[in-house]
């Protein structure tokens, strides 16, 4: 699986880099600029290959793919994918925490205290933002 993905992944224009890593470094380039670019222009990987993945990638990498109803408390990457519906809540001032929803991913994030949030949303994802005046989204 990660052969076909990292192929798929420079069939598309990523990096030649990419063609070595593995599941963990590749979640770690969804969370880079560059990666998140990568996938929103690309809509990659697809919810298919994430549930392929999903033995491979877990929560102790911040992904969480088809797992339901979840609640998390001041993650600083977190990707929610597929079947996951989360309520986050955000109060840590001192990161910037990167919210990334793909392939019908629903969250709640309730965000507070001079938080700084960057989300983005692939595919068809609902998304409600609660906040006090301090948060800055981008």
């Amino acid at each position: 699986m990660i052969k076909r993905l990292n192929r798929d992944a420079l069939a598309l224009g990523a990096c030649m880099s990419i063609d070595h890593l593995d599941y963990r470094q590749l979640s770690e380039l969804l969370f880079t600029p560059q990666g998140r670019e990568f996938c929103e222009k690309n809509k990659f990987p697809s919810l298919e290959a994430f549930q392929e993945m999903k033995p491979n990638v877990t929560k102790d990498m911040g992904v969480f793919i088809d797992y339901g109803s979840i609640r998390r408390t001041n993650d600083i990457n977190i990707a929610l994918i597929g079947n996951t519906n989360a309520e986050l809540e955000i109060s840590d001032p001192n990161v910037v925490h990167k919210v990334i929803l793909m392939h019908g991913a629903k969250a709640v994030i309730n965000a507070k205290n001079y938080t700084v949030l960057l989300v983005v949303k692939i595919g068809n994802c609902k998304l409600v933002i609660n906040k006090d005046e301090t948060v800055k989204v981008l």
